[in-house]
């Protein structure tokens, strides 16, 4: 049992879906006060083939907005909670950034979006599942 003093730093993997929605209210209402909640929005650039060659964008305005959204969305429950919620937008693999969260604890849901509903764990909380060096909460899915 920790003692009421420790705060920790928990990170949870947000996308929008309701899976990570699902995550994000399990991770404010499984703290303690103190605790900071970081919801981490993890997003690639996008690559467009062309007959000339491949055009590189790097523009993270779609999104920093959902991340925004979704501060702004649970910012009430961490407050009745008294718990810290912070936001950190990643560019890269869900996967490698979850790992590499400075948290004591890695939240995430089972399945994000993804275009094969079918996959009973999805592929980042399967990989989080099996190579995070800190404790790691899978969020079920809701039927």
């Amino acid at each position: 049992m920790r003692n009421r003093h420790q705060t920790q730093r928990i990170a949870v993997g947000t996308d929008g879906s309701d899976n990570a929605h699902q995550a994000v209210t399990w991770a404010i209402e499984h703290s303690q006060p103190g605790d900071t909640v970081v919801l981490m929005h993890v997003w690639h650039p996008y690559v467009y083939g062309s007959e000339l060659g491949a055009v590189y964008t790097i523009d993270d305005s779609g999104a920093a907005a959902l991340l925004d959204e979704e501060f702004e969305k649970y910012l009430p429950l961490a407050k009745e909670h008294e718990i810290m919620l912070k936001k950190d937008l990643v560019q890269g693999d869900a996967r490698n950034a979850l790992q590499n969260a400075k948290a004591d604890l890695v939240v995430v849901g089972a399945r994000g979006h993804s275009g094969l509903s079918g996959l009973l764990l999805g592929s980042v909380a399967d990989y989080i599942s099996k190579h995070s060096d800190v404790p790691v909460v899978i969020v079920p899915t809701k039927k």
